[in-house]
């Protein structure tokens, strides 16, 4: 017996009959070594076995996939409103659902039951891994936060306009599903071809190989001879109990904002190193959400730009701009805010410039001293522009050849990667099924726009959809490629601005819509590409992801109207949450663009005449710079060109106001440690433990963030809500406030009080 191996379909070929029950298998016996992907990364961990008679849309399919698509719809819809980015992590889902699904297998009957034309057992056999992943990627779908709870939260909170419930669910269900269809189209060239890494899927396809001891993992052991499961468990739990210390107990652990403490009341102190309301310069993170699994395996070249775009903006050009006041940056009080203000610092407020239909009272507005963005904030619009014009010229000048290859592969002509080739054993998705579903959401979004006072028109509905369409190939493949990827969040509301001019509600929804159906597609793509590593077929794929994307809008949106009515007065600015837990930035910054792009109009904000026209040379400077590295890379083919990502930097550098600018120092560190020591040094152990041990380290934070919720924020009931008594690491007075310091991490003079640093 030979020490090589090769990859063959037993009995069934790769033709268009769908095998029921004969393996894909590995043999030792074989002459020439194995066929596998061409991806390192991806060799190392996928299997290339497969098991065609596996069933993977069950019973227990359905009944388990509910219970978490509930669960984590509403969990992703709590994290929106706080300050923290945890997330309800999808491997507590993988975990929890496989001993019920064990349990499920093991206690209900052998019995066929019938729903109509559909007839399903209860108890096909022994749940497996197929059954397993399909849960998972109906609950990945279902459990995060839906881009339209944006408009709806806006509206409500700073127009106190609520439309009714059935026009809701419509507006969100029609956006979660509208990328459904360009995902069917663009599979062929986002999932099939190697280079479509999608990287987070690897975790995932280790963790369900381990627990369900399929192939080599059978084998393989751990530290102290541990399995992998057991690790995973060890790992899981240690950080469990440690996660009540920064996400309870002291959330000053979060926002370690250590330089600030030398003066936390002078005000330059505080814009400069405070990672709440400023740069966060050198500022540490010791919770585990500001960190992500993601920096242990995401490609090193692309976070190094990432992080790189960070330092860059907020640790040096933000700095240099409030200590020389460019802009005025000073006189708005805070460095980084996306609210408006008139010239002297006084705050802008829209309401009062609005008619009865939310659109702008152009003479009322004319008559009176003009709305200005911070320098900080109009930077970032600069900076969105350089990343989505990088990202398109980049993925033409770098990936262009792959994507010429991957179309020649769907039309046949040349090989294909090893597991596309193992997919074939299944039907396929027939495109006219997408087709048919991508018009029917069209169809309703045009009657959620006209019906519900939108202010969007059926053409404006039309041309978000085309953007969608043009923008998402270039995005998501760079997505796939290194983990990174631009929105179109800015550039759709730009076109929308001139468009339809002083309409704000129009600009948030053209932006969803257009937005939406990129990010849904992207989404969809990445779980198509866990479907394919894991072999579970199109069909069902469908199945569930439709699935998720239903459940999550209903409940993403019930969970929003309890906690406004609860947070109403921290959500919207009247009162700020003394423990720093409770924000309503996201929507903030959301309704902020609208009134930049929508209610004032494109043409006032960036106009030559105004101190921020530079904005639109963003796209110049995108576009250009990629093409002379593609240039160089000719002249100098020994240098990889391709690494230097401008859209990744550029991206980087617009971390605000998506989110605080927390945990860059510690992240850079894990990154350099995994992605550079260990990967290039000791490659067997990065192979080994990477992705396991970044699984085991994000459900083990998500479990704190779950069991807070529930137990200790009084999610399940007020009765529950226990508040940890103040002490120097949630620093608060009796009063309710964090007087003498301005915000939970210790930074900043409370009422004003600043020693030094204002104007």
């Amino acid at each position: 017996m030979g020490d090589k191996y090769e990859y063959r379909a037993l009995k069934t070929g790769y033709g268009d009959e769908k095998s029921t029950a004969d393996p894909v298998e590995l043999r030792e016996d074989a002459e020439d070594e194995v066929e596998n992907s061409r991806i390192e990364a991806v060799r190392l961990v996928v299997p290339v076995t497969d098991d065609p008679s596996l069933i993977s849309v069950t019973f227990r399919f359905w009944v388990i996939s509910l219970f978490f698509s509930v669960i984590g719809s509403v969990i992703n819809q709590y994290y929106y409103f706080r300050t923290t980015t945890g997330s309800f992590s999808i491997f507590f889902v993988n975990l929890a659902s496989y001993g019920l699904g064990k349990s499920m297998a093991r206690v209900l009957p052998m019995k066929r039951v019938s729903l109509g034309f559909y007839a399903i057992s209860l108890n096909p056999g022994p749940f497996n891994v197929k059954e397993h992943a399909l849960i998972g990627i109906a609950v990945s779908t279902a459990a995060f936060s839906a881009y339209a709870i944006d408009i709806l939260t806006a509206m409500d909170l700073f127009l106190h306009h609520r439309i009714d419930p059935f026009g809701a669910l419509v507006l969100i269900i029609t956006t979660q599903c509208l990328g459904y269809g360009m995902a069917g189209v663009l599979r062929k060239y986002l999932v099939y071809p190697a280079e479509m890494v999608w990287w987070p899927n690897l975790v995932q396809v280790v963790f369900y190989n381990a627990m369900h001891n399929t192939d080599e993992f059978r084998t393989k052991k751990m530290v102290r001879g541990w399995s992998y499961m057991k690790f995973f468990w060890v790992l899981c739990g240690v950080l469990f109990v440690y996660e009540f210390i920064p996400q309870f107990l002291a959330p000053i652990f979060i926002y370690f904002d250590w330089l600030c403490w030398i003066n936390p009341f002078n005000m330059d102190f505080w814009a400069i190193f405070s990672s709440m309301t400023g740069g966060g310069v050198f500022s540490l993170s010791f919770d585990w959400t500001s960190i992500g699994g993601s920096t242990l395996y995401l490609p090193l070249a692309a976070q190094l730009c990432n992080y790189g775009g960070m330092v860059l903006m907020f640790w040096i050009i933000m700095p240099i701009m409030w200590l020389t006041n460019t802009l005025g940056t000073k006189t708005f009080g805070r460095p980084l805010t996306s609210h408006l203000y008139y010239s002297n610092g006084t705050d802008f407020n829209i309401l009062e410039y609005l008619k009865a239909d939310y659109s702008l009272n152009e003479d009322m507005y004319n008559a009176g001293p003009p709305a200005v963005m911070t320098p900080m904030y109009a930077l970032g619009f600069f900076c969105s522009f350089i990343a989505l014009a990088g990202c398109v010229s980049h993925v033409i000048c770098f990936n262009g050849a792959d994507l010429w290859r991957s179309w020649k592969m769907a039309i046949g002509d040349m090989d294909e990667d090893i597991h596309t080739k193992m997919m074939k054993v299944y039907p396929e998705m027939p495109q006219l099924w997408y087709a048919i579903f991508y018009l029917l959401m069209v169809a309703l979004s045009i009657m959620v726009c006209e019906v519900y006072g939108l202010q969007l028109t059926w053409w404006g509905l039309i041309v978000a959809c085309l953007m969608g369409w043009v923008l998402t190939l270039p995005i998501c493949a760079m997505t796939a490629i290194t983990g990174f990827g631009p929105g179109l969040n800015v550039i759709t509301e730009l076109i929308c601005g001139y468009m339809l001019p002083g309409k704000p509600i129009a600009n948030m929804t053209f932006k969803c819509y257009g937005y939406m159906a990129m990010y849904q597609c992207m989404s969809l793509l990445s779980d198509l590409k866990l479907g394919h590593y894991m072999k579970i077929p199109p069909r069902s794929m469908f199945v569930a992801q439709l699935w998720g994307a239903i459940i999550g809008g209903v409940f993403n949106y019930f969970t929003m109207i309890v906690i406004i009515n609860s947070r109403r007065s921290y959500l919207d600015g009247t009162e700020q949450d003394p423990n720093g837990l409770w924000t309503g930035v996201s929507a903030d910054t959301f309704w902020g663009s609208a009134l930049i792009y929508g209610a004032l109009g494109p043409k006032r904000m960036f106009s030559s005449q105004g101190n921020y026209g530079f904005v639109f040379y963003g796209l110049v400077i995108g576009a250009v710079i990629p093409v002379m590295q593609w240039g160089l890379s000719k002249r100098f083919p020994h240098v990889a060109w391709s690494k230097f990502n401008i859209s990744i930097i550029a991206g980087g550098m617009t971390a605000f106001p998506n989110g605080y600018v927390v945990g860059v120092l510690p992240s850079i560190i894990v990154c350099v440690v995994f992605q550079f020591y260990l990967f290039r040094y000791h490659k067997g152990w990065w192979s080994k433990y990477t992705f396991i041990l970044s699984a085991a380290l994000d459900t083990g934070a998500a479990f704190t963030g779950l069991f807070i919720f529930l137990f200790l924020g009084g999610g399940i009931s007020p009765k529950l809500s226990v508040s940890v008594p103040s002490w120097w690491a949630n620093y608060y007075t009796p009063e309710g406030d964090n007087a003498p310091y301005l915000m939970v991490d210790r930074c900043g003079a409370a009422g004003g009080k600043w020693t030094g640093g204002t104007l």
